[in-house]
């Protein structure tokens, strides 16, 4: 793959992971230098912005793990803003499109990056403890250091994965039932946030729909590519029961968030949940 295909550039703050012994599993903050092509493959020269004694650093973009066939993208961009439930989201969102948003405390299972060393490291929660700390283990080798520590809840974010089809994806727990503890929430911009009202104003004043609108909704959900369902690739009671609940959640949600009787009108939606393929 080359460059025209990454929506990276130069001068752009991105997250830089490693396959070096010691550092497996670790995102580090990163400013692209220089992009250059070696024998048809890519590299990034980089600067570690947690590290001002650091030297600038060449690192190819596409690798492979030792033993592996598979190519990793080995740079993302900048995570998005974290906040939690009971934390009010500004218009602006930050300058940031999208936050993820933490449900509540952390659980046995969450898939979490600990803030250590100057970088994020990808585990799992194996404890919580009454003191404000948790018990995690790193993610195995060799996609990991696969090491347990004892870290502060503070230092935690949940872990996301993001690929160049799918963005910014909320994986889930491997341990017990599939959860996740967080959701992704995309900022409308003014031209959005402007129809919406628009629609708003049409509904209260009895005006006639429009003809997209006499639709029914799963029919203009699926039309766009926005609704996003398991059972559309599994018939499987489990895949019924998962976007039931997945639903539930959305709408609780938007009661809370959306709701019509807010003195301030929103500019904040939840965004559509989309299938990771695997964790790593």
């Amino acid at each position: 793959m080359t460059q025209i295909n990454l929506p990276f550039e130069v001068g752009q703050t991105v997250e830089l992971r490693s396959f070096i012994s010691g550092y497996r599993g670790a995102w580090f903050r990163c400013k692209i230098l220089k992009i250059s092509q070696k024998r048809r493959a890519l590299f990034y020269d980089v600067e570690y912005l947690d590290y001002p004694g650091e030297s600038i650093h060449t690192t190819k973009v596409f690798q492979q793990l030792e033993g592996g066939s598979e190519k990793h993208l080995m740079i993302r961009p900048v995570y998005p803003r974290q906040c939690h439930e009971n934390e009010v989201l500004n218009k602006e969102g930050g300058g940031l499109e999208e936050a993820a948003v933490v449900h509540d405390d952390w659980k046995v299972g969450d898939l979490v990056d600990w803030w250590e060393a100057y970088c994020y490291w990808s585990g799992t929660v194996l404890e919580v403890k009454e003191n404000g700390s948790v018990q995690i283990e790193l993610l195995a080798p060799p996609h990991g250091e696969g090491s347990i520590y004892d870290a502060m809840s503070k230092d935690l974010r949940p872990s996301l994965e993001w690929s160049l089809e799918d963005g910014w994806t909320v994986p889930f727990s491997k341990v017990g039932e599939k959860s996740q503890c967080a959701k992704l929430m995309k900022h409308l911009n003014e031209d959005q946030v402007n129809e919406a009202e628009s629609m708003e104003e049409e509904e209260q004043s009895g005006a006639e729909p429009r003809e997209e609108e006499k639709q029914r909704p799963t029919e203009k959900l699926k039309k766009d590519g926005v609704l996003r369902l398991n059972i559309m690739e599994s018939e499987s009671v489990e895949a019924a029961v998962l976007d039931l609940e997945e639903l539930i959640v959305r709408f609780e949600w938007m009661k809370g968030i959306l709701a019509p009787h807010s003195s301030e009108k929103s500019s904040w939606i939840y965004e559509p949940y989309r299938p990771s393929s695997s964790r790593i």
